[in-house]
């Protein structure tokens, strides 16, 4: 059997291309830190979205306090 796997090293093509090998520790920060700025962005959509909903709600009640005064 003629298997190359076996008879050529393995290289390794990112630090061929110029590319850095990080530390498992390293990639783990790194992704702790994507994952911490994408939980901020959902709470700032959050909190958008609730404000929102309570500017309807408040123009909402205000026009059924002016209709009730109306009514009166």
């Amino acid at each position: 059997m003629n298997d190359t796997r076996v008879t050529q090293p393995t290289v390794d093509l990112r630090v061929e291309a110029g590319f850095p090998v990080l530390m498992s520790e390293e990639l783990t920060r790194i992704r702790m830190n994507d994952l911490i700025r994408e939980a901020q962005q959902q709470r700032l959509a959050h909190k958008v979205g609730a404000g929102r909903l309570w500017r309807r709600l408040a123009v909402y009640a205000a026009d059924r306090a002016d209709r009730a005064q109306r009514c009166q």
